[in-house]
């Protein structure tokens, strides 16, 4: 197994790089929980499949706690510098972005040039973009700048509280400029892969995540 941990230059964030030869990279970007080990696997199951994979760590890569407003703190720009070095790759590039990683990968992705832009696509693993969640409402979402052109997959598993939200985030990105999609994750929570008390399900599904990532790279709106 070839894994190399660096930064591609000095004001990037550190991330863990599996290559591979063929023309797709996706630049996973993970939650605020941090890196898990289902992650890192699947990471390295899609880079034997040919699809280099960069696992992003933000929280641990800015020495933040791990907590949903830390990634508020990460500077878009860095991933802006992310993002574009990813491109420089000549490969077709996408994001994955787990949670509030959502955060900053649109900052990022609304801080490019129009053209780079249209050419990402972004999967938002059950995003969370709230700015307040209030008991019984619906919830207000951030506004991340413009998305116009940008291609938006939203992952959802359906065992969410935040499942029946979904018209109105997508509704919210539309109205970004986002190009959007979703696909419903059935018989999953949020978090699937790291639950402490996982289904038997939840766990066939953890070792088929990098499965999942693949079907919706080739056949979902990242393609």
């Amino acid at each position: 197994m070839w894994v190399c941990a660096f930064a591609v230059r000095a004001d990037l964030p550190d991330h863990q790089v599996f290559p591979a030869y063929g023309q797709q990279l996706l630049l996973w970007a993970v939650s605020e929980r941090g890196r898990t080990e289902p992650e890192v696997q699947a990471a390295q199951k899609l880079a034997d499949q040919g699809v280099e994979t960069w696992l992003l760590d933000l929280v641990a890569a800015y020495f933040l706690p791990q907590l949903a407003s830390s990634m508020d703190a990460v500077p878009p720009q860095d991933l802006v510098g992310l993002l574009r070095a990813a491109q420089a790759s000549g490969k077709r590039v996408a994001v994955a972005a787990v949670s509030r990683a959502a955060v900053p990968v649109l900052r990022a992705a609304a801080a490019l040039d129009p053209v780079e832009r249209q050419r990402l696509c972004v999967m938002l693993m059950y995003p969370n973009l709230y700015t307040v969640v209030e008991p019984l409402a619906e919830p207000d979402f951030l506004i991340v700048g413009s998305l116009a052109g940008l291609r938006v997959q939203v992952l959802q598993p359906r065992r969410s509280a935040a499942t029946p939200w979904l018209p109105g985030l997508l509704d919210h990105l539309a109205r970004q400029g986002a190009v959007t999609r979703y696909v419903i994750l059935e018989n999953l929570r949020e978090g699937w892969w790291a639950r402490e008390t996982p289904t038997e399900f939840e766990m066939a599904e953890s070792r088929r995540m990098d499965a999942m990532l693949l079907r919706e790279l080739n056949n979902g709106g990242c393609k």
